[in-house]
């Protein structure tokens, strides 16, 4: 419901050299055991934080840039290895269960979801294309166009959106298996990054450049929600309540936008620069803040 009041934990997480200077603790994902998921851009490792708070790190390499995470079944998640070219599906441990490598050479992966048919697409940034990986464990190649970077990636059933950079940005829309791909123009030079599907079927994406939020409604009328000059939205991540969450990058701040369409902001510490974002299964939210710190965002008693 809007107007609702939350309550904010900052849990340290970073170690030196996982702080802002080093585009630090960037991706979250929560899985249904209770675990959260966590990846340090710089340093190369990713982190799981379980139920009980205790934290373990597995070290990918000096030359890794894990970025993208989100579950894939209930205990393990799909890591995206920017630089190295390749998915990782990670378990407790933290173990390594499997690794995929992306087809094409150099397409810097970016971000990556999981379907209920258990099939996973991922975005190929510099490879102007998706890819998706089917059950057994082949991946396929989707290219989206010449003009167009494909960032971050969701799902609503059995059908995927996807953000699209460069010199036409856009939202992309593929059903299924089908390599048809549906485009939704987006302002020039809006730069959208994270993308969610809400409750209602509408698709939102943060205009990362044009200091935005865009919503895609079910008939396709794009809705665009300004925000104030630097916000900088990077992701945003939709709430069985119905809400959206943006992270504001710029602004050091969390956004929350009700059903109805109130506004609510929450502040963090300066320097928090948050990034990722993911909604548990209990509801609550956990953002990934640059500054090596999670937030676990509750409603307040």
């Amino acid at each position: 419901m809007s107007g609702q009041n939350f309550a904010v934990e900052l849990i340290p997480v970073g170690e030196p050299g996982d702080g802002p200077e080093g585009d630090g603790l960037v991706g979250v994902a929560a899985t249904d055991d209770g675990a959260v998921w966590l990846t340090f851009s710089e340093t190369g490792k990713v982190g799981r934080r379980a139920p009980d708070g205790a934290l373990a790190f597995l070290e990918l390499g000096s030359d890794a840039r894990p970025v993208g995470v989100r579950a894939a079944t209930e205990d393990t998640v799909w890591v995206v290895d920017r630089t190295g070219d390749r998915l990782l599906h990670l378990g407790p441990g933290v173990r390594v269960v499997g690794e995929l490598a992306v087809p094409s050479p150099g397409a810097l992966p970016l971000d990556v979801v999981t379907l209920p048919d258990g099939t996973t697409w991922f975005t190929e940034q510099f490879g102007e294309a998706l890819g998706r990986i089917d059950i057994l464990g082949r991946v396929e190649e989707y290219p989206v166009g010449s003009e167009r970077a494909p960032s971050g990636i969701a799902s609503s059933g059995d059908s995927v959106w996807f953000s699209l950079q460069g010199h036409r940005p856009a939202l992309g829309h593929v059903r299924g298996g089908d390599a048809a791909i549906e485009f939704v123009e987006l302002p020039l030079g809006s730069g959208p990054l994270g993308v969610t599907v809400a409750e209602d079927g509408a698709v939102w994406t943060a205009l990362h450049a044009a200091d935005a939020l865009a919503r895609v409604a079910r008939d396709r009328t794009l809705t665009l929600l300004p925000l104030e000059e630097g916000a900088a939205p990077f992701t945003v991540a939709a709430a069985p309540d119905g809400a959206v969450w943006s992270s504001l990058w710029g602004s050091d701040a969390l956004l929350r936008i009700a059903p109805d369409g109130t506004e609510q902001r929450i502040a963090l510490p300066e320097g928090s620069a948050p990034r990722g974002l993911t909604v548990a299964p209990d509801g609550t939210l956990w953002a990934a803040l640059t500054s090596g710190t999670l937030a676990h965002v509750n409603p307040a008693p």
